[in-house]
């Protein structure tokens, strides 16, 4: 068992600002997962800093003369530092137990 602090970058977008935070936190496994030796089985956030947060504006028209309308998108980029508990499955030891089927065992799909 190990474990490890790493900083990973993320980036979310969405209509809301809630949902572009939703969206770069659901990103965080996945990174980490990739930056990581062994496998995950917890991933804790430590500490949390936005690195941007840009609010997109801009006014749509329907073909490009009627019905006005503000449209909003939320851009966030995140650095998160999280403490992962990881495990190397290389260095497990496993017990093989092999099953020998009699022929009509075999033959009925029986164990």
């Amino acid at each position: 068992m190990r474990h490890e602090r790493l900083t990973v970058r993320i980036t979310g977008s969405g209509p809301t600002r809630e949902k572009a935070f939703a969206t770069a936190m659901r990103q965080v496994q996945q990174r980490v997962g990739k930056q990581a030796t062994g496998t995950c089985y917890r991933v804790e956030p430590v500490d949390l800093a936005v690195e941007s947060a840009v609010e997109h504006r801009w006014t749509e028209r329907f073909l490009g003369l009627l019905f006005p309308r503000e449209r909003t998108r939320f851009e966030l980029t995140l650095r998160i530092e999280v403490e992962v508990a990881s495990l190397d499955l290389a260095a497990v030891d496993f017990t093989v137990r092999e099953e020998r089927l009699t022929p009509l065992q075999h033959a009925l799909h029986m164990r």
